[in-house]
């Protein structure tokens, strides 16, 4: 009788810790995104794209889900181009497309619908991708659309 109790404890043991790390696993969520150390060697390759611009920018990196990973902005940008940044980053992240290609997208009103914070469907941040997946994006505030994206290039470039 204790031989069959104590098999049973063990059996009921080893399935709880199967079932445990399997909850686990689907738990986990699968974001990926740049490291710190790659985002930050993008926001450089930024902001050196925007002195040779003469630009003052401040450029956002998020991860695959939209969270930030890194923000730096230039003494010379303004306060609200930080969150701009962050805002068009989000959406690039999300849509897994450059953010001045959806505009349609925030015409019907996606932004409202889906995780990660505000996004901004404007031109200026570009997807991270690496193997055909998106890690994320770069995007910039502060100049023109077309200098803002030309500095999200210039990151993406750095990350290569």
């Amino acid at each position: 009788m204790r031989r069959i109790n104590r098999d049973v404890f063990v059996l009921s043991v080893a399935l709880c810790c199967g079932l445990m790390a399997t909850v686990a696993g689907a738990q986990a969520p699968a974001v990926t995104g740049p490291s710190l150390a790659a985002a930050q060697a993008a926001l450089a390759a930024t902001e050196q794209a925007a002195n040779e611009m003469g630009v003052g920018l401040t450029c956002a990196v998020v991860d695959s889900r939209g969270t930030l990973v890194a923000l730096a902005r230039m003494d010379s940008a303004s306060y609200f181009t930080a969150d701009v940044a962050a805002g068009k980053a989000r959406a690039s992240a999300a849509f897994r497309a450059p953010s001045g290609a959806l505009a349609r997208v925030g015409e019907l009103g996606l932004a409202d619908v889906v995780e990660g914070g505000p996004m901004l469907f404007v031109q200026g941040a570009v997807p991270i991708m690496k193997d055909g997946q998106s890690m994320g994006a770069i995007g910039c505030s502060g100049a023109t659309g077309q200098q803002d994206e030309d500095a999200a290039n210039a990151g993406i470039a750095a990350m290569q």
